[in-house]
């Protein structure tokens, strides 16, 4: 027995699945439409985005750093492509190349503001965020850009077994993303990163270039997610407030799947189940016929315990 909960306490993504387990025989002991085909799949759906992202901040964290700013670069993304495609006539496939970039970009200024100036990294993103949805808000006065061509909402419209086609690219890009990290070079120099910096810049791994990497990922996914999030809402509006306090949800999905605020320990895998974790107790809330403000309280209960549970092992591994 205390061999099991010593490989649970240093599994954290596999001891998550024993609460999260519970949490769903809980919720539906509160209402059987918790298992219900529908509930599942929009629990899939809404998963999807903030999962999607998560597989860039995992490599970031795992790195050392942290990104606040990829909800408000989801907004950005989905506001930019808006305008360009609704003022400035540009094609669909041009809009969706410009804002990607620039989405690249945003994680290059974070990088090189986290790095090279060495502001930490939590008030840099904070400060990036806070910019880039300032002129989500600025481009559109506070009001949706409607309606888009119909082209825009083709990948929005695919519903694969039911589901939305963001969910299968989540998967997908978190199936490359747990073999990146596990069993490539890259994934080695992302861990060394994370544990070490300098005896890792003494085995010959530039560290800078794999922050960058990492916080354009980051910024890339949610692009990515802003725009596909954008396909899929009636009328494909650019609103700025896509995405709007889901960076909560995914920084808190991270950690409780066992990435370290520290570094140097994480997997995709585990990620991948902490934002669904965190989305189970979301949309169980509401299922299970709770004060649906009690959402917000919990998931801020969560992270402390995740964050603590973090900071107790980290001490107890220095010990």
């Amino acid at each position: 027995m205390r061999k099991l909960f010593n490989y649970l306490y240093q599994k954290q993504e596999i001891a998550i699945l024993i609460p999260f387990l519970l949490l769903i025989l809980f919720f539906y002991s509160r209402n059987y439409a918790m298992l219900d085909p529908l509930t599942i799949s929009s629990i899939l759906r809404t998963i999807a985005f903030p999962a999607l992202i998560s597989m860039g901040m995992v490599q970031l964290m795992i790195a050392g750093e942290i990104d606040l700013s990829t909800a408000a670069v989801m907004s950005f993304c989905a506001v930019l492509s808006a305008k360009l495609i609704k003022d400035f006539n540009f094609e669909v496939p041009e809009a969706v190349i410009i804002v990607l970039l620039c989405s690249l970009l945003i994680g290059c200024v974070n990088a090189f503001l986290t790095v090279k100036i060495g502001i930490f990294s939590v008030i840099a993103t904070i400060g990036t965020g806070f910019i880039v949805r300032g002129l989500s808000y600025s481009f559109t006065n506070g009001v949706p850009i409607y309606p888009m061509p119909e082209s825009f909402a083709f990948l929005g419209s695919l519903r694969p077994l039911n589901i939305s086609f963001t969910f299968f690219l989540m998967l997908a890009v978190a199936f490359f993303v747990q073999i990146l990290l596990t069993s490539t070079k890259w994934g080695t120099a992302i861990y060394a990163t994370g544990s070490n910096r300098q005896a890792a810049e003494v085995s010959g791994i530039n560290t800078f270039r794999v922050k960058l990497i990492c916080f354009m990922a980051t910024s890339f996914l949610s692009g990515c997610a802003g725009l596909l999030t954008m396909s899929q809402l009636p009328g494909t509006p650019g609103d700025p407030i896509i995405g709007l306090n889901l960076e909560l949800d995914i920084l808190a999905g991270v950690i409780v799947g066992g990435v370290s605020l520290y570094g140097g320990r994480g997997s995709a895998i585990g990620s991948l189940i902490g934002v669904a974790f965190i989305q189970i107790v979301r949309s169980g809330l509401v299922i299970g016929h709770f004060n649906p403000y009690l959402q917000l309280p919990a998931l801020g209960l969560l992270l402390m315990l995740a964050v603590a549970w973090d900071v107790i092992r980290h001490k107890k591994n220095l010990a």
